[in-house]
């Protein structure tokens, strides 16, 4: 019997020379068409001087030789129209820092990178806010509303503050008081409540809930130092890579590229973070804590605590990322018997971006507190009209101007 070959299999996987030639022409001009397109942008980028402006983030600009002048807060852009032109530095000892962790100083002569700012004016009582009399006017309720930056309003004039438009809404006859300040806890804002607020002849308190204000672990906090947090300090080249990080000085698109790619790690990792702060596996103990200060502010007799939890600015265009952790303050809040107003659910929907101060501060501008203040005042008159009840049961009355 002569001997059969099957030669199918080898015919099959030989491709004719035109075919293969097509298929490289095709691909090198998919290639050639991205390295033109990316080009073009790159050249654009150029022309425009456009770069991302993560890389350049909150500078702080203060008198060296006057510790008790104004600070600002310095911005590369002006996104929301609430900011202000530098103020004149050409006299007086100044200095611009960054907002990272450690401060860095950046030279004066660098200034003009982050053009506006706000301003912070504090009291003589401590207070980003106007002087208060010790007691309030006749028929007027003063309320203190306790928290720490998102309270004292960072990156925000004073006015756009959440105090000052809750008591604009509020109207004549109240007195919000600002009595925040950046960085504390809760149990550093129950020391404040039982040590400052007495003094400054409040009746009720409105203690501001956010997400970091819980203690963590050794473990947690290391880990805060290396995300260092989304709000603030997001100076991209500092955070993740120290001075340099692999994408600067390269080409304009791969600075964008590289931007993007670093801001999203750091929200993945940020988030995480503050999820894993009210997970009992790795914060029982704080958890406790947070718990018991909840109980004091509770106990405080005849000044009158509301909570309201404010949160993160991140996702509300999808499924708010931190929504269990508010389910469980809120939990702990009313456990202890305190009323619970939760912000979360007034923002979802919008989109995040345009509720922050800038992209490289990640705090509620003006606009955010404005929604979170009509939400606090209508929760109160329907819910609780009683708080805005004067603890002699005396009226309320309208300031005469």
């Amino acid at each position: 019997m002569p001997k059969v070959t099957d030669t199918s299999g080898a015919r099959a996987s030989i491709i004719p020379r035109s075919v293969r030639r097509l298929w490289i022409l095709r691909i090198g001009s998919v290639l050639l068409g991205l390295l033109v397109a990316g080009l073009g942008v790159e050249i654009a980028l150029r022309i425009l001087d456009v770069r991302p402006g993560e890389l350049i983030g909150k500078r702080i600009l203060l008198r060296r030789d006057d510790p008790t002048a104004l600070t600002f807060a310095c911005y590369p852009e002006n996104l929301h129209g609430e900011l202000s032109p530098l103020p004149d530095t050409r006299t007086g000892a100044w200095q611009v820092v960054t907002t990272t962790l450690p401060p860095r100083e950046v030279p004066l002569e660098r200034l003009g990178e982050t053009p506006w700012c706000v301003e912070y004016l504090i009291s003589p009582q401590g207070l980003r806010d106007r002087t208060y009399d010790q007691v309030p006017p006749p028929g007027v309720l003063r309320i203190a509303m306790l928290g720490d930056s998102f309270v004292l309003g960072e990156g925000v004039p004073l006015e756009r503050t959440l105090p000052k438009q809750t008591e604009k809404l509020l109207g004549s006859g109240y007195e919000v008081m600002n009595v925040g300040t950046s960085g504390l806890n809760t149990e550093q804002e129950l020391a404040a409540f039982e040590q400052r607020v007495p003094s400054l002849g409040a009746e009720r308190s409105i203690l501001v809930f956010v997400p970091n204000d819980i203690d963590g672990t050794p473990e947690l906090d290391q880990r805060e130092a290396m995300t260092m947090d989304q709000m603030s300090a997001r100076e991209l080249h500092v955070l993740l890579y120290g001075q340099e990080p692999w994408y600067a000085g390269s080409s304009r698109l791969v600075e964008f590229l590289g931007s993007q790619w670093a801001t999203r790690r750091i929200t993945r990792e940020t988030i995480r973070w503050y999820q894993d702060l009210y997970d009992p596996r790795f914060n029982q103990a704080n958890l406790m804590k947070l718990g018991s200060d909840f109980r004091h502010f509770a106990a405080a007799g005849k000044n009158r605590v509301v909570v309201v939890l404010y949160p993160l600015m991140e996702g509300f265009a999808g499924e708010y990322p931190l929504a269990a952790a508010h389910t469980r303050v809120a939990g702990m809040a009313r456990g202890a018997g305190l009323p619970v107003l939760d912000l979360a659910p007034v923002f979802v929907g919008h989109e995040t971006s345009e509720l922050w101060v800038h992209p490289a501060d990640h705090h509620p501008n003006g606009g955010a507190h404005e929604l979170a203040a009509r939400a606090i005042v209508e929760w109160l008159r329907k819910e609780h009209p009683e708080f805005l009840t004067r603890s002699s049961g005396d009226p309320v009355v309208p300031v005469s101007p």
